[in-house]
């Protein structure tokens, strides 16, 4: 029954992605670094396969990282100027599914400008064979930063949610996001609402008894309300000023925000892991003063995993 509930799940999410690419998209995607300090959608530390969680329950692990970003953007929101970063980050998982993910982002250039901090707490639960459920919650301390960097400067909270699910070796997902605005931000907006229906495939190459080496194409569409965008407007161009009025009412309504196309190489050689990867995000909306062209960039993931396996208790003998 868990196993037929699982496959109806992903059917959903499927066809729920074909309908809404249209011809943009032929494979929707797990991969959003972002102009949002941090992304709570893929850090290659906190990425959990439900197919490899038989021996969640007893491993405690910690992860080492550090990531490159050629340049950033939000669903669908980025800058006219190149914004690479790098970002160092930690991650403890315990058993049972809990972890607690930190991050760090410096602008490169400019000074090498301390971007955020991020404090990310999460939870997966096991639903079924090859499904689980995730709760997460970003917090973001913020630092200097370029003024070109859009609208993630006034987001102080994000919620998110999803479900995914492996049928082989493709993964299905559904992601719902809630971002908080800060309320000492120039502008006054309500929260935004973000749904992200994604697919990615892994094609799997064994290289030895530790190391392999994974293919994974990628591809997401991203709905939601635009209020980010109202914010981007107010922080582009150094403008201290607040938009107009009938330019900030434009940008509530709910609609497609972009679409991201990705693909990436995952080397692993026993506790090492590198991850490279090339993105390309168009954006489905555009509002004045917030460049709407497509863009590419490259990302590059490396992680070095401590796994601490838990003996379980010895039963008190008698």
């Amino acid at each position: 029954m868990k196993k037929i509930c699982g496959v109806l799940v992903f059917t959903v999410l499927f066809f729920t992605v074909k309908s809404f690419g249209g011809n943009h998209i032929s494979n929707p995607d797990v991969s959003k670094f972002s102009i949002n300090p941090v992304s709570p959608k893929e850090d290659t530390l906190k990425k959990t396969d439900a197919k490899d969680t038989a021996d969640a329950d007893s491993i405690r692990s910690y992860a080492f990282g550090v990531n490159y970003g050629s340049d950033q953007q939000y669903h669908g929101v980025h800058s006219d100027l190149k914004l690479p970063y790098i970002q160092p980050n930690f991650t403890y998982t315990a058993p049972k599914g809990f972890y607690c993910e930190l991050l760090d982002q410096y602008i490169i250039g400019g000074g090498s400008k301390y971007n955020a901090f991020a404090v990310d707490p999460g939870w997966n639960i096991d639903l079924a064979d090859n499904t689980t459920l995730n709760f997460n919650w970003e917090h973001f301390f913020l630092g200097s930063h370029p003024p070109q960097i859009l609208a993630s400067v006034d987001i102080s909270n994000t919620i998110e949610t999803y479900i995914e699910q492996w049928i082989g070796e493709t993964e299905g997902k559904l992601s719902v996001d809630y971002d908080i605005y800060k309320r000492t931000s120039k502008v006054k907006t309500p929260n935004d609402i973000i749904i992200s229906p994604e697919v990615l495939h892994d094609f799997k190459i064994t290289l030895g008894k530790k190391s392999s080496l994974t293919l994974e194409p990628e591809g997401s569409i991203d709905f939601g309300t635009r209020n980010s965008y109202t914010h981007a407007q107010a922080n582009a161009n150094n403008n201290e000023q607040s938009p107009k009025k009938d330019t900030l009412k434009n940008n509530s309504s709910f609609g497609t925000l972009d679409y991201l196309l990705a693909f990436s190489v995952d080397y692993k050689v026993g506790n090492f892991e590198c991850e490279p990867g090339i993105n390309y995000d168009v954006p489905l909306y555009a509002v004045p003063n917030v460049p709407s062209k497509p863009i590419a960039y490259v990302t590059i993931a490396l992680t070095y995993t401590i796994d601490h396996k838990i003996k379980p208790a010895k039963k008190p003998t008698h």
